[in-house]
């Protein structure tokens, strides 16, 4: 069963475009990017400046490596009054205090080459710029792309409906899975459909894909064959969070999946050694640690930390990704001392 995306609220109104003579986003690129460029400006709801900033001042910090916690299996509020004189299960944690950045290696052309032939001279950054504008609209061709559920065999190929005509088609289908596996368990796989040049273009560590250019059927609700691509990651659970992130790089929406709220806007935006932002950063920690008990903002560290382990483990070094791996973690590594009582340790 193909993983689903969040749909724009009024895609269901949009109607069919024609069928598509060429690539929109490969003929796009350069509009797109010259007008993602024209409109930039240093200081903007999605600038990185945070992570870069972030990471100079973790090289020098004499923050501990880690920090240790004991969270709770329940949450106090759980317990009946009759059991109050019990004593609380503890589960000891030790997280790392920061998340290191791997050395990442350079994007191979001939991945870019492989997707798009008439982008293989085209520098990268030129091709992102390009990639930002269209994204969205590739997503939500994503969004209403429909599949049957696979046997325990994975097929080379995979017909597909598409239901969605407003951009390019998918090229692959991702089938997801984790190494990592209790024994006796069975392994489970999830299809994500996808466009080679956003993986192209993203993630160095994955093998180069065969070329694939499907055309967009005739009209909505036909069918399209794609190659499926076994994809082994650490955390397969927040896969859909990365894969909508490469296609928007909205820091902004990425934050609110994973702190489940809203988060200020100075923790992405402004200098991290700002006063401003450390009160910002202080203020929603407490506003986390009062929504939810450690346990919980524990599960969204992990889900944070697997988050982490995806991109090291695919090849991902595009800042603003970091920069919102890095404000999470520092938010809940703040709640949850918070939580715990063990602020003294940071």
């Amino acid at each position: 069963m193909v993983q689903p995306f969040t749909r724009r609220a009024d895609s269901e109104n949009t109607p069919p475009s024609a069928r598509l003579a060429a690539s929109k986003v490969r003929n796009g690129i350069q509009a797109a990017a010259s007008r993602r460029r024209r409109a930039r400006t240093t200081g903007g709801p999605h600038h990185p400046r945070y992570a870069v900033a972030h990471a100079k001042q973790k090289n020098t910090s004499k923050s501990p490596a880690t920090i240790n916690i004991d969270i709770p299996r329940t949450s106090p509020a759980d317990i009946e009054m009759a059991d109050a004189t019990s004593a609380i299960s503890m589960t000891s944690v030790s997280l790392p205090r920061y998340l290191s950045r791997p050395a990442f290696r350079a994007l191979p052309k001939e991945a870019i080459a492989a997707a798009a032939p008439e982008l293989a001279d085209t520098p990268l950054n030129y091709i992102r710029d390009g990639l930002e504008c269209l994204g969205p609209d590739m997503l939500q061709v994503l969004s209403g792309v429909k599949a049957e559920a696979v046997s325990n065999v994975l097929p080379k190929e995979l017909s597909v409906v598409i239901n969605d005509l407003s951009s390019d088609m998918p090229t692959h289908m991702l089938a997801v899975y984790s190494r990592q596996l209790p024994a006796a368990t069975k392994r489970r796989v999830t299809l994500f459909p996808a466009h080679n040049i956003i993986l192209a273009s993203h993630c160095a560590n994955l093998p180069i894909l065969q070329p694939s250019t499907p055309d967009a059927p005739e009209s909505a609700g036909e069918s399209i064959s794609i190659p499926v691509v076994p994809l082994c990651i650490p955390a397969p659970e927040v896969f859909p969070q990365l894969s909508t992130f490469l296609y928007t790089k909205r820091i902004d929406h990425l934050l609110a999946t994973l702190l489940s709220q809203p988060a200020p806007a100075a923790l992405f935006t402004e200098d991290p050694t700002s006063d401003n932002m450390r009160t910002q950063l202080q203020q929603f920690a407490n506003k986390l640690a009062a929504a939810a008990p450690a346990h919980i903002l524990l599960a969204r560290a992990m889900a944070v930390n697997g988050l982490w382990r995806n991109a090291c483990a695919l090849g991902i070094a595009d800042e603003k990704l970091w920069c919102a791996m890095d404000v999470a973690w520092e938010v809940l590594i703040h709640a949850l001392a918070i939580s715990t009582g063990k602020q003294h340790l940071l």
